[in-house]
């Protein structure tokens, strides 16, 4: 897949910019909250409608508009060339392909994936579980439409038996929520063992080669509750159902799951170097990318948010000696690629949420 044009309409700070993308690499420039960052963020939503660095639609809403608009024209293995056009509302998000609407949003997602690059982001290894379980969510809601289904669903209900714990409800009304939460609860659980398990047959290999010490990089899927069978996830919440009355909030489940990683035996998180620790979450990304492009044979577009500022020569070389050469890669920099590498790429300069190249 490619990207060959975006139009932003009323983007954070991108009031209206059009962007031709048509090179297989496009570099954005310029200083620090001129943009950059929020154009990649504008490019991500192809993939889900979830932008990567907020949950909340009314965040990326330009000030004073009703809602943001996004239009990509792009190039794509099986559908040819294709227009999209994604709104985002306060209240809710709407996409048309070919000028045609999207019925159901997880009838969109994963048909145009992109996945993030980016060095800076420590907090997949420093930073809470749920920083982790985002992460892996967006890449898996990406690839299985039944797990961002079922995650949709689970989350909607489990908001809800907070919401009843919290106004003291009956067991009665209680249990006719849960008894709806242990089908998706445990979907989402298997799947997340199956994704993470194949993912990591690439991951392994990819971080071999980028790192500069052979490390052996590995992720365990903690899960809080072990659900195996249809009822276990029932089964613990009325079990845990006075417990988490008390605490107005629900205790165990898919929500509570985190992703231990480690290098070579031991916690990235205490023992990893920061340079290790970037190596990680690009490995991850770069494993996401082989892991598209084997099951669904089509290539995502790379989106590099500053992927190697903080790198060292000698990782930026292995990094770029591990990228496809046919993959469209749209990256952000305060600083020009160097000598060697700038005439690979086509420079876009950016200012004031203005794109000029």
């Amino acid at each position: 897949m490619q990207f060959k044009r975006i139009s932003v309409r009323n983007y954070r700070n991108i009031e209206f910019s059009r962007l031709k993308l048509g090179s297989p690499r496009v570099f954005l420039h310029g200083p620090n909250g001129q943009g950059k960052t929020n154009m990649l963020e504008a490019l991500g939503l192809a993939t889900a409608l979830r932008p990567f660095r907020t949950h909340e639609n009314r965040v990326v809403i330009g000030p004073a508009a009703l809602y943001s608009e996004i239009v990509y024209d792009l190039d794509h293995e099986d559908l040819g060339e294709t227009q999209v056009r994604a709104r985002i509302k306060k209240s809710g998000k709407e996409v048309w392909i070919d000028g045609e609407a999207t019925k159901r949003l997880s009838d969109f997602v994963g048909k145009f994936p992109t996945v993030i690059l980016s060095s800076n982001d420590l907090q997949l290894t420093r930073g809470t579980p749920g920083n982790r379980r985002r992460f892996f969510d967006a890449f898996i809601c990406g690839v299985d439409r039944n797990y961002f289904r079922a995650l949709q669903t689970f989350q909607k209900l489990l908001q809800e038996r907070n919401s009843l714990l919290k106004q003291n409800e009956s067991d009665a009304v209680v249990s006719a929520f849960e008894s709806q939460m242990d089908e998706p609860a445990l979907t989402i659980c298997r799947v997340r063992t199956e994704i993470l398990d194949s993912l990591m047959e690439y991951a392994v290999g990819v971080h071999r080669e980028i790192s500069l010490d052979g490390e052996t990089l590995a992720v365990e899927y903690s899960r809080s509750a072990e659900l195996e069978d249809e009822g276990d996830y029932l089964k613990l919440l009325e079990k845990n159902r006075k417990r988490d009355g008390y605490l107005q909030s629900t205790g165990k489940g898919p929500h509570r799951d985190d992703f231990s990683i480690s290098l070579n035996g031991m916690s990235a998180d205490d023992f990893a170097s920061e340079g290790q620790q970037r190596s990680i979450t690009l490995s991850l990304s770069l494993a996401i990318i082989e892991f598209w492009q084997s099951r669904f044979g089509f290539r995502p577009v790379a989106l590099a948010d500053d992927a190697l500022g903080e790198l060292d020569q000698q990782r930026r070389d292995r990094f770029w000696s591990v990228l496809d050469k046919n993959l469209q890669i749209i990256a952000t920099g305060t600083q020009l690629p160097s000598p060697v590498e700038k005439d690979d790429w086509r420079i876009v300069e950016v200012s004031k949420g203005n794109f000029n190249g």
